[in-house]
């Protein structure tokens, strides 16, 4: 590395080490002064760009990398001088090598995070935010965090292993006291696997009105990683744990689309025309469509009668409304109409109705005599 006159001379050998760290020093300069006119450049008249950002986040480290190897160097060619009066750095140049793999590693590691933090940040503000996408939202903040830490425990254990220290007993101590933690907080992971399902799957997005079975039911505020958050109709707010959100069977009326089938049953007399209450059952229901916004115009009603019941011939009538608020309000009208009409054109909806039949007279004749007989 180092040639023949200078490591035997008393002189150029300082020198040379010394010109070596001067150099990088100079080197790293440059370098700084560059990147910076480039980064000034690059960000003066618009937004900065990924590329601009990208100089940024290695502008840093690469100056920082140099400036350390100028020293580095110095050491390994002083230490490798024949001369007797650097004989006290002999066997400085292994630890040297040692601390350079070192710096090498944690340089790397601290490269990389930034990196993905720079990339995550560019992409979560430009691509995300535009296409109003939830998933995401949910899924990178904590993936920004957790990020650096897994990057800098890889680059640890290499540094380790790099400098001949065993990482196999630390990795089982790692995987011991894991299984601990672990057992610890089991629900607490048992609520994270089961939100990490709920917001990558995206079968539940804020606004929408959810019910589980036989458990509250209300309009999803937010859906986080421990817990869902519902706002009831009595405009309380439930915090449900998202385990149990899934060991429940669970009725999401907004999906696939809001939309939501709207049945009305009811049931004429015996003695009504079925021809004409399906007609004018069917006239009630498109009138109600067309003057409701909150009914689905493109969808046709749709009747049928059901069974024989015992006082009404029963019957149902299918509208469509926009979500479950107009389900409510499209029914109360659909039934306020039919009973209206009902009434005007004399369709008798009848109470329920039982029919008696008493017994002829000389029956019941036939039965006192055989009583007074007894």
């Amino acid at each position: 590395m180092v040639p023949e006159v200078v490591r035997e001379s008393h002189v150029w050998g300082p020198l040379f080490a010394l010109g070596v760290l001067v150099t990088l020093l100079l080197v790293a300069a440059v370098v700084q002064f560059t990147l910076h006119i480039v980064i000034k450049s690059r960000s003066k008249n618009t937004p900065p760009d990924l590329g601009t950002e990208i100089l940024s986040t290695v502008r840093g480290p690469l100056v920082l990398f140099i400036v350390i190897l100028g020293p580095l160097l110095g050491v390994i060619i002083l230490s490798d001088l024949s001369s007797s009066n650097w004989d006290f750095m002999n066997g400085l140049d292994v630890w040297a090598r040692k601390v350079w793999s070192v710096v090498v590693i944690f340089e790397i590691s601290y490269l990389v995070s930034h990196l993905s933090q720079t990339l995550l940040a560019w992409y979560i503000r430009s691509i995300v935010d535009r296409a109003n996408t939830g998933i995401e939202n949910k899924v990178l903040p904590p993936v920004r965090r957790v990020l650096p830490l897994v990057i800098y425990s890889v680059g640890l254990l290499v540094a380790l292993d790099s400098l001949n220290i065993a990482i196999s007993p630390l990795l089982a101590g790692f995987g011991i006291g894991g299984l601990a933690v672990a057992l610890a907080v089991q629900p607490t992971l048992s609520n994270f696997f089961a939100g990490t399902y709920l917001v990558t799957e995206g079968e539940l997005k804020e606004g929408d009105f959810i019910e589980l079975e036989g458990g509250p039911s209300g309009f999803v505020v937010d859906v986080g990683w421990r817990s869902t958050k519902v706002r009831s109709r009595f405009n309380n707010l439930i915090i449900i744990p998202n385990s149990k959100m899934m060991d429940s069977i669970l009725t999401n009326y907004y999906s696939p689309t809001p939309a939501m089938n709207v049945v009305v049953n009811c049931g004429v007399s015996y003695n009504s025309d079925l021809t004409n209450v399906e007609r004018i059952v069917l006239e009630i229901a498109r009138d109600t469509i067309d003057g409701s916004p909150y009914a689905v115009d493109n969808a046709d009603p749709f009747f049928s009668f059901s069974e024989f019941g015992e006082s009404n011939i029963e019957f149902f009538v299918l509208i469509q409304a926009n979500d479950r608020t107009g389900s409510f309000l499209l029914k109360s009208d659909i039934i306020k109409k039919i009973h209206s009409r009902f009434e005007k054109e004399g369709i008798e909806i009848n109470y329920p109705v039982r029919r008696l039949i008493y017994p002829d007279q000389n029956v019941l004749d036939g039965i006192d005599q055989h009583t007074e007989g007894t």
